[in-house]
């Protein structure tokens, strides 16, 4: 004769726990996050991370069971029935990517960008700001800088104008003591990105804490001028010493509320000196040579 399967008694206890882990499972819970209600499964899988397994089951119990409605219609009903929420996981995944788009609209297609380089009238601010009007993506280019310079900024944007490309260019000029949030409105507004090649260079016998007393001055009132009229364009630091300069004008940003990642230091020009150095010195082309410089 064939052996009978093994007949398994559960006790009582067991057989409500089975039962509450079940109901468990299938009920919903309104979450008071968001008004929604979620199964455990939802719930658990939303907040894996967040919260301990304890924390998380305190949390289950502590919202309000969705109850269910009874079947069979009447006269009141409402034909249509309200759609079930989505689960969490689903919503953050559409709320993520609706910022995204959010984002991706704001952001200018290519050739339409407006650069603006403060201090545009100097050794280095002449040929970027002519790099710049080459660049296929600059719509508009801004070219500031102050009276006193050796060549004004209206000439430099009226020469590098004459170039065979769309780029429109302005030249804007500020008197010396002057404070740039209260002549940069239009040079700034609607920047997307900001170059400041600005400030003194060191003078033999100076120390970088004199530099920086001098160009953090300088480097302050550009970044409060872009705080206010273009706070989503991102500031190019050419400003010595940079690796100084840089964290200053980020905690700036963060006091005004704005993200620091927006300032960044520009090294370029001290990673094109280095390679050119080891190169001299090894006998080898610097076009096959590349040293990282981080701070300047």
């Amino acid at each position: 004769s064939r052996a009978a399967w093994p007949v398994v008694s559960l006790s009582s206890a067991s057989t409500e726990l089975l039962r509450l882990t079940v109901s468990k499972m299938a009920e919903k819970r309104i979450d008071p996050e968001d008004g929604a209600a979620y199964t455990w499964e939802e719930f658990s899988e939303y907040y894996a991370g967040k919260y301990k397994k304890k924390a998380l089951a305190a949390y289950w119990e502590e919202c309000e069971v969705k109850k269910s409605k009874k079947k069979g219609g009447g006269k009141g009903k409402d034909k249509k029935a309200k759609a079930e929420p989505e689960p969490k996981a689903k919503v953050k995944a559409k709320a993520k990517a609706k910022v995204k788009a959010k984002a991706k609209a704001k952001a200018p297609s290519a050739g339409n960008f407006k650069v603006c380089v403060c201090g545009g009238a100097g050794g280095i601010g002449q040929p970027l700001s002519m790099l710049m009007a080459l660049d296929s993506n600059v719509k508009e280019l801004c070219v500031f800088d102050l009276s006193v310079a050796m060549v004004p900024p209206a000439g430099v944007a009226a020469d590098l104008g004459h170039l065979e490309r769309k780029s429109e260019l302005k030249g804007y000029q500020m008197e010396l003591g002057a404070k740039p949030i209260d002549n940069l409105q239009e040079c700034l507004t609607g920047c997307h990105l900001v170059l400041v090649p600005a400030g003194m260079p060191r003078k033999p016998g100076q120390t970088r804490d004199d530099l920086f007393k001098i160009n953090a001055d300088i480097a302050k009132g550009i970044v409060e001028a872009c705080a206010k009229y273009c706070p989503d364009a991102m500031l190019g630091m050419i400003v010595n010493p940079v690796n100084s300069v840089v964290p200053a004008m980020a905690e700036l940003y963060k006091k005004k509320g704005l993200d620091p990642l927006k300032i960044v230091g520009i090294t370029t020009l001290d990673i094109v000196r280095a390679n050119k150095f080891v190169g001299n010195e090894t006998g080898k082309n610097p076009n096959f040579i590349n040293v990282p410089v981080v701070g300047g």
